[in-house]
């Protein structure tokens, strides 16, 4: 009997030191469950948030009501994504209902319908977008609409770095001044 208690304590100390982990290399916060799936088992945190610094400055920061988080491909999924990116001194805010982040946080997809506003009033919408954070930038396979303080340009495909400041519309465009 006494075998059988300390056994379980012993898996039960496993399994905190296990989800302790995975909380504390994600550096996020919030409150995590673990569901299982056909696929395996995830970890599923509210209200958490990730974010990237370079030189001490904020690069970029991710929040979303819920984040699932496979510990088998590293991916991590976000459900009501409210991103943040600063560059040049402007910050980009882009919303989602939802967007895959990979494990080595290279390569962020955001999909289901995008809007994105920066500090200089620059709004732009699109149904998907990628983002490399090797290069810093974003890019849109689907038709977009771009408007800024004087012009209003659409287009099939955009490429844009992250403040919006700097855009190439590629494909049918048309650009319109104000």
């Amino acid at each position: 009997m006494k075998n059988n208690k300390k056994l379980i304590a012993i898996v039960v100390a496993v399994v905190f030191v296990l989800v302790g982990l995975i909380v504390y290399i994600m550096k996020d916060s919030g409150e995590s469950t673990t569901t299982q799936t056909g696929a395996g088992q995830l970890v599923n945190f509210q209200g958490a948030d990730l974010q990237e610094e370079k030189d001490g400055k904020l690069v970029w920061a991710l929040s979303a009501e819920k984040i699932e988080y496979d510990p088998r491909t590293k991916a991590i999924v976000l459900t009501n994504l409210k991103g943040q990116f600063y560059q040049n001194n402007v910050t980009t805010t882009i919303t989602a209902p939802h967007a895959v982040l990979t494990g080595d946080r290279n390569s962020l997809d955001i999909d289901q319908g995008v809007t994105a506003t920066n500090t200089e009033g620059a709004t732009f919408k699109t149904e998907a977008l990628h983002f490399d954070n090797k290069t810093k930038q974003l890019t849109s396979q689907s038709a977009f609409t771009y408007t800024s303080n004087d012009v209003t340009l659409v287009g099939d495909k955009l490429e844009g770095n992250m403040s919006l400041q700097q855009i190439k519309a590629i494909g049918n465009a048309k650009l319109t001044k104000k």
